[in-house]
């Protein structure tokens, strides 16, 4: 089973983390001001919620932190065609004199040995815990493929075969 950490920004995953922070590169040659420059001072906060990955022969559980986050405010989803899993919500918190926003938004890579559509998940004690079965393997099936001797024949257009699913 794989699972990995999917950052849709970075082909590099983390290299470029702190890179315009780093003293060494002077801020007038770096025009553009780092995202997270202002984050003592952002109303919203953003975090990366803890997580911890098992499995077994038969399943896999990925456990997700977030503590004091409700169901209504969380959201679990499968993005492209069920290799992505992502996980995002939120909740406020009061401070002294007003409320704080804390977002987190997170995506996990799956493996192609889960059973993607049976994917469940549950909210205990500030734990979300999605479990997925895993794909009986099957044996490596072998076909055999007849070679036909002559040309072969073109691909033919998109309008085309319609024109002939018309006619007929």
């Amino acid at each position: 089973m794989s699972l990995g950490f999917w950052n849709p920004n970075s082909v590099f995953g983390g290299f470029d983390d702190g890179f315009f922070t780093d003293p060494i590169v002077p801020a007038s040659l770096v025009r553009i001001q780092p995202t997270l420059t202002n984050f003592k001072t952002d109303t919203m906060r953003h975090s990366s919620p803890r997580y911890e990955v098992t499995e077994n022969e038969k399943q896999f559980r990925l456990a997700v932190d977030v503590p004091g986050v409700k169901p209504d405010n969380m959201k679990v989803e499968l993005e492209n065609d069920g290799r992505i899993l992502h996980v995002s919500g939120g909740r406020k918190a009061k401070t002294d004199t007003s409320y704080e926003e804390y977002k987190f938004d997170k995506r996990f890579s799956l493996g192609k040995d889960l059973d993607t559509s049976k994917i469940t998940a549950h909210l205990s004690d500030g734990v979300l815990v999605m479990t997925a079965p895993k794909k009986e393997k099957r044996p490596p099936v072998k076909q055999e493929i007849a070679v036909v001797q002559g040309e072969a024949p073109a691909l033919m257009d998109v309008e085309e075969e319609k024109n002939e699913q018309l006619m007929q």
